[in-house]
């Protein structure tokens, strides 16, 4: 299926060297047309199209039905997994009205940061109230990347017995029981060791994700062959020595490989890889700067993603 966004082979069980971060159904991806949404007088959703095809009825979860929600720009929540209190805030604006679908974006945060970190110094939360979306900011467990120290983040060594891949479940299955989340609408992503998660999910999800935006990330660490084509953006400062260029480079080249895309064209610091399988894009971009997350990237970011559904 065509789109315009403007603007599996295994690896080695051993973690690459490009990890040292100290620092922080069957449906294809489509084009996200943005839709407005109201309650009907009998409960039901009703979707006025803005131009662009609106959610499908199977992309509507359970709390759509809800007839209030709980609204606020940091809630603090909790989730048992497997046994463990996992800890994540969501950013719900108050513009938000109980029935009108929404998207969802995952921040995951760096190797021995935090989702409260995350929060303070995000910028989605400038623009979410606008574009009506719910951010969810996770927090980490420890984990050792080498083999050494353990910090908070993100398990991206496998996918199978992945505990924080069960961790982003259990936090939509919540999601989708409280909030009208649009389920065709859920994007993820994340800074060096959360971008490295961000293209885990992507691989292992790729029927929940309809889009992934990786910052300072590297290789994709696990086997990769998602049925569904996976919109990417990615960011990465071109004078990264903690995450190097080139493990990015090679992510990216492993998405355009599995998209199958076929042309490239280069629009300022972006290379956009296009006439992809189903429509999707790749998008590279990169930043004047070191392993640190670009301030451009925060609106392309959202810009991107919010045209993609699942």
């Amino acid at each position: 299926m065509s789109a315009a966004v403007p603007g599996s082979s295994s690896v080695a069980s051993a973690v690459p060297a490009d990890l040292r971060d100290p620092g922080q159904g069957n449906r294809p991806a489509r084009p996200m047309l943005q839709v407005s949404a109201a309650r009907a007088l009998c409960g039901a959703i009703l979707l006025v199209v803005t131009g662009f095809p609106a959610m499908s009825a199977a992309d509507a979860g359970p709390g759509c039905a809800a007839e209030s929600i709980v609204s606020g720009r940091r809630i603090e929540r909790t989730v048992a997994v497997a046994g463990v209190a996992r800890h994540f805030i969501l950013d719900v604006p108050e513009t938000i009205a109980a029935g009108a679908a929404v998207p969802v974006l995952f921040d995951f945060h760096g190797w021995g940061h935090s989702g409260p970190g995350v929060w303070k110094v995000s910028k989605f939360r400038d623009f979410a109230p606008a574009e009506q979306f719910i951010t969810v900011y996770p927090d980490g467990l420890p984990v050792s990347l080498r083999g050494g120290e353990a910090r908070p983040g993100w398990e991206i060594r496998a996918v199978e017995g992945n505990r924080d891949v069960a961790f982003t479940r259990a936090m939509l299955e919540i999601l989708e029981r409280e909030y009208c989340i649009d389920r065709g609408r859920i994007y993820s992503t994340g800074f060096s060791n959360g971008a490295f998660f961000s293209n885990l999910l992507a691989c292992a999800l790729p029927e929940t994700f309809a889009a992934i935006a990786p910052v300072g990330g590297g290789r994709i660490t696990v086997p990769c062959a998602p049925k569904q084509a996976v919109p990417v953006l990615f960011h990465h400062g071109t004078q990264d020595e903690v995450v190097p260029l080139a493990g990015a480079l090679e992510a990216r080249d492993r998405w355009v490989a599995i998209n199958e895309c076929r042309e490239t064209r280069t629009e300022g610091a972006c290379e956009r890889h296009t006439g992809c399988r189903e429509g999707v894009e790749v998008v590279f971009c990169r930043a004047d700067g070191a392993h640190t997350w670009p301030p451009e990237a925060t609106r392309r970011i959202w810009d991107f993603v919010q045209r993609w559904r699942r």
